[in-house]
């Protein structure tokens, strides 16, 4: 083979090469950046990987309507279990044929995949009601809001209140789907006859 033949041959081959390498370097870095660090006891650190400022999220229906939405002032994401943390979270749950409602608190966690939604620190809850009837407002200081399954619990005292009455309890459950509500543990309660 002649020397002008080599050289362009070893031209030929050099780019592929360089982008070759650079291939198999990019593919480690983004390897070595997805890893979990672990601790020194061989455990995965809690760390986050990324945060959001101004949160806002919106689970859809099959007729591309919203179902629910989650937002918050700031959400961060931790890589070793999927979970996130947010301050000042606020979900609301609408949809046609359904009541919306309204939840807030200080603090919040989002487990994998959003599965449960778990509300800490002065929940507040509001469910509308349809025409002009008053609000059911509920208040705790926990609250878990099952998303697809249409569930509310609590394990905590709750104080739910219908206009000017008052119901209390040490838990509760609310079935969005089977529109049933259940008070347990020393559960107390004042009604006014509005007539």
């Amino acid at each position: 083979m002649s020397g002008a033949g080599m050289q362009q041959s070893g031209s030929f081959w050099l780019p592929l090469v360089i982008a070759g390498g650079l291939v198999i370097l990019t593919t480690w870095l983004g390897q070595l950046a997805e890893r979990p660090k672990a601790n020194g006891d061989g455990t995965i650190r809690h760390d986050p990987d990324y945060f959001v400022e101004d949160f806002n999220a919106t689970a859809f229906d099959a007729a591309g309507k919203p179902r629910y939405r989650l937002a918050a002032v700031r959400m961060t994401h931790y890589m070793d279990d999927d979970s996130a943390e947010l301050i000042a979270p606020r979900f609301v749950r609408e949809g046609t044929g359904v009541a919306r409602v309204v939840v807030r608190s200080l603090r919040g966690l989002v487990s994998s995949e959003g599965e449960n939604v778990y509300f800490l620190g002065d929940v507040r809850m509001m469910s509308e009601r349809a025409g002009n009837g008053s609000p059911i407002e509920l208040t705790s200081e926990y609250l878990r809001v099952i998303p697809d399954s249409d569930l509310i619990r609590t394990d905590k005292p709750v104080l739910i209140k219908d206009g000017r009455a008052e119901l209390r309890g040490g838990a509760m459950q609310a079935d969005g789907k089977k529109n049933t509500l259940e008070l347990t543990g020393r559960v107390k309660g004042i009604y006014e006859n509005r007539h």
